[in-house]
């Protein structure tokens, strides 16, 4: 991988890691819908503005009732449900439900499209079940009926994720990366927007609060997005999507370091499961590259 690439794959991985760092911030002050509000608003305009100097075009007269189906269910529900799960959860738990995406992906690839798995893929999906069963239950993090259901919203937030992948793949492959990336922003935007406009805060938030919301609009999501279609570009689709491994690691660094949140031994071990999982899904074998490396 050229060091540019290696470059922005890093940045990725500390950028949507710091995501789930500034949400804990952001969702206690002023909620969870106004949070995913403006977060969406921000980075649609961002995207928006970043078409219109590339001279493209987001078709919206023909398009839009596909970018507002397409919006709300990759990017308006499922920042919804990060946003409510930020009122209980750490960051890290948050970022570390987020990777399991490549599992529910190849679970509902089985069983939507009848697209058979390798057993990689299969054996990934019961690791990664296995770690954050044990990340639940051995964590941090105390049980109870508020915890779990965050813990239910990240996933149904995952698995919104891991559908419009799909989703796209069956009905938008041929639009360019950062045209889809867009349109989605933007029709996320409009269908969320009347939910955070009628939930606007009764006073003005402190600076710190604005700043992080500015920063998780315009840099956690649409510098992101550009940064991730970018690498795309650069290096494909399956070298840029390991930027997975990399956001629980700084999610949980940023939450250390930042909002002061501590993870177990065994909790750790979740952690590591639920990467190896997706290592498998992604059928990245490292020891089976130096084992064709080696001469015999």
């Amino acid at each position: 991988m050229p060091l540019s690439a290696l470059i922005r794959l890093l940045l990725l991985g500390m950028i949507w890691g710091a995501s789930f760092l500034f949400q804990r911030i952001t969702v206690p002050v002023v909620g969870a819908s106004f949070t995913a509000a403006i977060r969406l608003a921000l980075s649609a305009a961002m995207l928006v503005f970043v078409l219109r100097l590339l001279g493209r075009s987001l078709d919206l007269r023909r398009q839009w009732r596909a970018w507002l189906w397409l919006g709300t269910i990759s990017a308006a529900l499922p920042f919804l449900c990060f946003a409510y799960a930020a009122r209980s959860l750490p960051a890290g738990y948050m970022a570390v439900i987020n990777a399991t995406v490549p599992l529910l992906t190849v679970i509902f690839a089985a069983l939507l499209w009848r697209v058979r798995a390798s057993w990689s893929k299969r054996i990934g999906v019961v690791v990664g079940l296995i770690g954050v069963g044990v990340l639940a239950r051995y964590g941090s993090l105390g049980m109870n009926t508020q915890a779990l259901l965050a813990i239910g919203l990240c996933f149904v937030a995952s698995a919104l994720y891991a559908y419009s992948s799909l989703f796209i793949r069956q009905h938008h492959a041929n639009v360019n990366p950062l045209v889809l990336a867009a349109a989605s922003q933007l029709g996320a935007a409009v269908a969320i927007l009347p939910l955070g406009l009628w939930n606007l805060p009764t006073s003005l938030p402190s600076t710190g609060v604005i700043v992080s919301l500015l920063v998780l609009g315009l840099v956690c999501t649409g510098l992101a997005y550009v940064l991730y279609f970018q690498l795309i570009s650069d290096v494909g689709s399956e070298k840029a999507v390991t930027n997975t491994f990399l956001v629980p690691v700084f999610a949980q660094i940023w939450g250390a370091l930042f909002l002061h949140e501590h993870l177990t031994l065994a909790g750790a071990l979740g952690f590591a499961l639920v990467l190896l999982a997706v290592a498998l899904v992604l059928e990245i074998h490292p020891w089976r590259t130096r084992r064709a490396a080696t001469p015999g």
